[in-house]
């Protein structure tokens, strides 16, 4: 990691310290979240930002759940709405019903919560001059927030294949910028792609 990108670390722990929060870094390439492995995760509950260590994108990662941390703190009106619109969706997830437009609704706020937490992201990025691709990291950005669409469909949280994150046909296609309403709508060629990759 460049300096900058400790400097950054040591600033997210100090950060996070000020309200009695923590941040955990394990060795792996992947974390325990609830029934399933991660990257990493931001919990407000358990009070701590959890990221593997060993995940190449360890960085990218950090930030985007320091992005999370951000919202939480700041009370962003979209975070805070996506509260229970997230816990629906888990639920749902483990088998839970819910009527088609409690349903949508909830996936609609997620979806916005997330494009809310990128952009922020990519300010975070700039702002500390962080070691890392800011078209790529949109690209993923747009990537992880368009699978929400896929996961809606397949009721599915992992519903691939083959991670599409890392597809160099995927990426081609993903804005390279957070100004595309991704929240609001999936262009369609966008979605047979990530269909494709689907199990």
């Amino acid at each position: 990691m460049a300096k900058s990108d400790h400097q950054f670390v040591r600033f997210v722990k100090n950060h996070l310290a000020e309200y009695e929060m923590k941040l955990v870094i394990g060795r792996g390439k992947y974390v325990n979240c609830g029934k399933s492995r991660c990257e990493g995760y931001f919990n407000e509950s358990e009070k701590i930002i959890r990221i593997a260590g060993g995940n190449q994108y360890f960085l990218q990662t950090l930030v985007h759940e320091y992005a999370h941390f951000l919202q939480y703190i700041n009370q962003i009106q979209v975070y805070q709405k996506s509260e229970k619109a997230s816990l629906i969706v888990e639920n749902w997830f483990n088998g839970q019903n819910f009527n088609s437009k409690i349903l949508k609704k909830a996936f609609r706020l997620v979806r916005a919560m997330e494009r809310d937490c990128e952009k922020r992201a990519l300010k975070i990025i700039d702002d500390f001059d962080l070691n890392i691709d800011k078209k790529l990291y949109a690209k993923r950005a747009n990537c992880y927030i368009y699978t929400h669409y896929i996961m809606e469909k397949t009721r599915k949280y992992r519903s691939y294949k083959k991670s599409p994150y890392f597809s160099k046909y995927v990426l081609k296609i993903m804005p390279s910028n957070m100004a595309v309403l991704s929240h609001r709508s999936i262009p369609p060629k966008i979605y047979s792609m990530l269909e494709s990759f689907t199990i």
